[in-house]
């Protein structure tokens, strides 16, 4: 069973002296103390400002994440990944039917093909991981199984 650190947030003081600064390693900003619906910018836009740039680092990491899209049914994000030394592209997909009472794994395949299967194939160097999916009693739950290739070294 995996262990997890009990991560402390930083002291208020530290968190206060933000207000206003950008940060330095994500380009995003920290919203000022006191900016409200009649400040220039608003509260609004700085706000969707932030949310905007967020969503654009964001939208990397959802490549090739696996949904629960309802019914039994899963979608996948668009990925643009490298295999065997190979730049590939996968178009995304939606409305998989995923048999109720199951475990399966989907992955992409050498070939860019979407798989959902009872388990993946040998080596790691041949397929590229997305995930697990359980259904259970009409129900869904999704481990994201991309990290076996994020940290991955060869």
């Amino acid at each position: 069973m995996a262990t997890y650190p009990n991560e402390a947030y930083p002291a208020d003081a530290t968190v206060l002296s933000l207000d206003g600064q950008d940060d330095a390693a994500t380009g995003l900003a920290y919203v000022a103390r006191g900016v409200n619906a009649n400040s220039s910018p608003s509260y609004e836009v700085q706000y969707n400002r932030r949310l905007q740039r967020q969503n654009l680092i964001l939208a990397a990491l959802r490549q090739g994440m696996v949904v629960d899209e309802g019914s039994l049914e899963i979608g996948v994000y668009p990925i643009r990944y490298t295999l065997g030394g190979s730049r590939k592209t996968y178009n995304g997909a939606t409305g998989i039917l995923v048999p109720d009472d199951t475990t399966s794994v989907v992955y992409l395949s050498s070939s860019n093909t979407l798989q959902v299967t009872t388990s993946f194939p040998g080596s790691i160097s041949t397929y590229l991981p997305l995930a697990t999916v359980v259904a259970a009693g009409g129900v869904l739950t999704i481990t994201d199984e991309r990290v076996l290739a994020l940290f991955t070294v060869g």
